[in-house]
């Protein structure tokens, strides 16, 4: 019997997370997940290579054939209409929305912007399966080699060359990037240290690796923050409701508040731009923790903030009054950047392109529906991680809590960058987003469902 006959009759009869699967198959059929598997490990170097492996694994899902299959899986997949419903939204409001002709030449690209987690849906198109475990361990391999990187920076001989830059200098997306990689490899492997007894020692020593160069060395306090919260949430997945189990959150709540009482009443650094500087990291780190809470008390209070670090305030500001004016229909595609120049004439943040955070850039120009669809969408990745973990397969319950870790860091990735406006953050979470998804399909989710 021919195998896709075989597969097709697997898809009646068998948990949907894991369909059967021929142990023998051709080395093109098995090419697409060898190629997913290695990406993790292309976001820690140039955009370029992601783009050329993204390429790649397009050509090898198109030549590994099973077309069939693969559009089951995308069409089972419960992340599918939450996608497609960002796309119609988006779509909508460029047919109806006036353009005037300064918006012209920014209206396609800023429209394609909204269409990255179609990019997502190819990878879904995989069965989950082994490669899915050995990608995790590329990833954690990719952190360490870049946590490398940075701790050779730090000694001044890694070349400013355009294969090293961004670990170099701080500067642009790819640098943040690469620290907010970080945080979520460290994240992963704190919940990996639960569940792998196995090299436990070499596993412990790797996480503080990672989270040294994620504090002292990255620079960036987006994935800093990132890193606490998915501590948080496997610390609140693992807690207990008795007193016993309630001290450590209360005692780390205690410290946490002890050290913002002791970094605000430090005195105000001459300038919070940490690529002017030169400090041991130890002092960057707190430099960027007093500028950070030194511009949300300016923030709160009304103040202008007094350095171009601190510009996201003045732009947050301004953004929220564009959003006033057309809070429901949004000002249209592309509309940010032009309305906002017009009302930032003379300050510092005139030039900029995005407004740093997708739920305002949402918000101005796609409206409340663009935003209600974005909060879905990452609202159904908690809710099939959710479901994930209640089922008796561990290979599906172990990646609950990596897709709720992903989810979270998205969050709050969106409210400091903007992680779906740029391709260099957004391909990259895509990624990473398909060794949880891969696989994942709504019969599953609903037998788990019921057997709960």
């Amino acid at each position: 019997m021919p195998t896709d006959t075989l597969l097709a009759a697997d898809a009646n009869v068998v948990s949907a997370a894991h369909l059967s699967v021929p142990l023998k198959r051709h080395w093109r059929q098995r090419l697409p997940e060898q190629i997913l598997m290695c990406l993790p490990l292309t976001l820690f170097f140039p955009v370029g290579v992601m783009y050329a492996g993204i390429f790649f694994f397009y050509l090898a899902l198109i030549l590994s054939g099973q077309a069939s299959r693969k559009l089951d899986n995308i069409r089972q997949n419960p992340l599918l209409m939450p996608v497609l419903l960002l796309t119609a939204v988006s779509i909508v409001i460029a047919l109806t929305q006036q353009r005037p002709p300064e918006m012209e030449k920014e209206f396609w690209p800023a429209l394609m912007h909204y269409q990255t987690y179609l990019l997502l849906l190819p990878f879904l198109a995989l069965d989950a399966g082994e490669w899915q475990r050995k990608a995790v361990s590329v990833f954690f391999v990719g952190a360490v080699i870049a946590s490398t990187l940075f701790v050779v920076n730090f000694f001044h001989v890694l070349p400013d060359n355009t294969l090293f830059h961004s670990y170099v200098l701080y500067q642009g997306n790819k640098s943040i990037l690469l620290g907010v990689l970080l945080a979520i490899a460290a994240g992963w492997m704190l919940h990996e240290l639960r569940l792998r007894k196995n090299h436990y020692l070499l596993r412990i020593l790797a996480l503080l690796y990672v989270v040294a160069a994620l504090v002292l060395l990255s620079k960036t306090r987006t994935a800093s923050l990132m890193f606490v919260l998915m501590c948080g949430l496997i610390l609140l997945r693992n807690l207990r409701w008795n007193l016993r189990s309630l001290l450590l959150p209360l005692v780390l709540l205690i410290a946490i508040a002890a050290c913002l009482k002791y970094v605000a009443d430090l005195p105000r650094p001459a300038s919070c731009v940490v690529s002017q500087v030169q400090l041991p990291p130890w002092d960057i780190a707190k430099l960027r923790a007093v500028c950070t809470i030194q511009q949300a008390n300016d923030f709160a209070h009304g103040k202008k903030s007094s350095d171009d670090d601190g510009m996201r305030a003045e732009i947050y500001r301004i953004t929220a009054g564009m959003i006033a004016e057309k809070p429901w229909s949004g000002h249209g595609i592309a509309s940010w950047m032009p309305n906002y120049r017009q009302r930032s004439q003379g300050l510092s943040s005139n030039g900029m392109t995005t407004p740093h955070n997708d739920y305002l850039l949402y918000a101005t120009e796609l409206g409340m529906a663009g935003v209600a669809v974005l909060l879905w969408i990452w609202f159904s990745q908690f809710r099939i991680a959710r479901r994930m973990a209640l089922s008796k397969d561990n290979s599906i319950k172990d990646k609950a809590m990596l897709l709720s870790m992903l989810t979270l860091a998205m969050m709050t990735g969106a409210m400091f960058n903007a992680i779906l406006r740029d391709a260099v953050f957004g391909l990259a979470f895509m990624i990473l987003l398909a060794i949880p998804l891969a696989g994942v399909r709504q019969t599953m989710l609903r037998e788990q469902a019921n057997q709960a």
